[in-house]
């Protein structure tokens, strides 16, 4: 039986993409240490919500990781919000677990 690679769909999905092969390496070298990611719904880049997530990240897992300038770390959030989704990415599936028990999309979301 083959192992199922670490990751969610999502990440799977994003390494598949199939256009410029300088894309797929940065989104590999961005995601690769926190491969646990969702689509989370985080409201416009601005408001309350984004701002306490993003610190209730820094609480529970420390420093954000910043892959492209060097920094480690256990968690990352994208840099993009489209209609208040951005994709967030953990090391482990136990941490994406804490954080959507967490930070559970709005109903009207």
């Amino acid at each position: 039986m083959t192992e199922q690679p670490a990751g969610t769909d999502l990440y799977h999905r994003i390494l598949a993409f199939d256009g410029l092969d300088s894309h797929r390496a940065t989104m590999q070298e961005v995601w690769q240490g926190t491969p646990w990611m969702v689509d989370a719904y985080t409201g416009s880049h601005d408001t309350g919500r984004r701002i306490e997530m993003m610190a209730w990240c820094r609480e529970q897992f420390g420093p954000e990781a910043w892959p492209l300038h060097g920094r480690p770390g256990t968690w990352h959030g994208g840099g993009v919000t489209i209609h208040g989704w951005t994709w967030m990415g953990f090391a482990t599936e136990a941490q994406l677990r804490l954080f959507l028990e967490r930070w559970p999309a709005p109903d009207a979301a």
